[in-house]
C-alpha cells in the first residue's frame, strides 16, 4: 500500500465548473443502517461527456453500527486515503460514497474521462494487490449519472433530514439540545395565492399557523410570479419528529403544486 502516500483536502482531484456540496443523510438498506455523503451540485453538471464514465469500487469495512458515522475514525481516515489515492491518480470528480451496514461494506463513486476508463480497473487491481480486504470495482459508460442518480442522489425527505441535522448541530454548539418545544417557522411557494391559502387550510389540521404570504418574482423564463407562503408550529427540533412533519408537508405541498422550500428556528436557552 505504499501508493497511498497523500491526502488531497478536497477530496477529488481537477477543477471542476461547479463546486460540491457534499449532502449526508442516513437510511435503512436490509433492515441494517445506511449512511450516503452525496455532492448534489454534480446534478447540476450532467449530462457530463468530459467525465463520462462512472468508476465504482466497494471494499470491506469493519462497522460500529452506535457511532454516527457507523465506522470509526481509524476506519474513516483510511477511507479517505482510498478516495484521496484514487482521485490523485485517475482524476475525475468524487461524487460520493455509501457506508453500508448490512454488507460491512463502503463503496466510492467517481466520475471520470473515458480515455481513463481501460485503464482504471487494471492500475486499480495493481494498487490493491495483496490487500487484507476484499475489492471489487466496476467501470460503465454513464454521461448521463444513472449509477449516481440511483445510488448517491438524495431524494427531497432525505435532503429535509441532512438540512436538520445541521440546524441541530449548529443548535447544539449553543447549548440548545432541541428538545425543547419551540417556534419553527415553514417556507414554501405555489403558484398561485389561492393554491397557497388551501395548502394552509389543509395544514390547521395538523396545528400548523399562519404567518405571511408575499409575491415573489416570476422564475427565470416565467411570466407569472409565485406566493411565498410562512406557517408556524411549536415542536421540539426533534430529527425523528421532524422526520414526519417534513414528509407530511412534502406530500401535502405537491397536492397544491407547490415548493417546500425550508424551515427555521431558533435558540432556545
Amino acid at each position: 500500500m505504499g501508493i497511498f502516500k497523500s491526502f488531497i483536502n478536497s477530496g477529488y482531484a481537477g477543477a471542476a465548473e461547479v463546486e460540491p456540496n457534499f449532502v449526508e443523510y442516513d437510511e435503512v438498506f436490509g433492515k441494517r443502517p445506511a449512511l450516503i455523503s452525496c455532492d448534489v451540485n454534480y446534478m447540476d453538471m450532467l449530462p457530463n461527456h468530459a467525465q463520462a464514465c462512472c468508476l465504482k469500487l466497494q471494499m470491506d469495512v469493519y462497522i460500529q453500527e452506535e457511532l454516527p458515522t457507523l465506522i470509526s475514525e481509524s476506519e474513516a481516515s483510511y477511507v479517505a486515503m482510498v478516495r484521496s489515492t484514487i482521485s490523485e491518480h485517475i482524476g475525475g470528480r468524487f461524487v460520493g460514497q455509501g457506508i453500508i451496514g448490512s454488507s460491512r461494506t463502503v463503496f466510492l463513486m467517481f466520475y471520470i474521462p473515458e480515455r481513463m476508463a481501460a485503464s482504471s480497473k487494471k492500475m486499480l487491481s495493481e494498487v490493491f494487490m495483496g490487500s487484507f480486504r476484499h475489492v471489487e470495482m466496476d467501470v460503465v459508460y454513464d454521461p448521463d449519472g444513472l449509477q449516481y442518480k440511483k445510488y448517491l442522489y438524495p431524494n427531497e425527505l432525505q435532503k429535509k433530514k441532512s438540512s436538520n441535522a445541521k440546524i441541530l448541530r449548529s443548535l447544539r454548539t449553543y447549548g440548545d439540545e432541541g428538545d425543547i418545544p419551540r417556534p419553527v417557522k415553514f417556507y414554501f411557494s405555489f403558484p398561485s395565492k389561492n393554491a397557497a391559502m388551501n395548502f394552509y387550510q389543509e395544514s390547521t389540521a395538523k396545528g400548523f399557523v399562519y404567518k405571511d404570504i408575499e409575491t415573489e418574482d416570476p422564475p427565470e423564463g416565467m411570466v407569472l410570479p409565485r406566493y411565498k407562503l410562512t406557517l408556524e408550529k411549536t415542536i421540539p427540533f426533534n430529527l425523528k419528529l421532524l422526520e414526519m412533519v417534513d414528509n407530511y408537508l412534502i406530500n401535502l405541498s405537491a397536492k397544491y403544486e407547490g415548493e417546500y422550500r425550508s424551515l427555521e428556528t431558533n435558540i432556545v436557552e
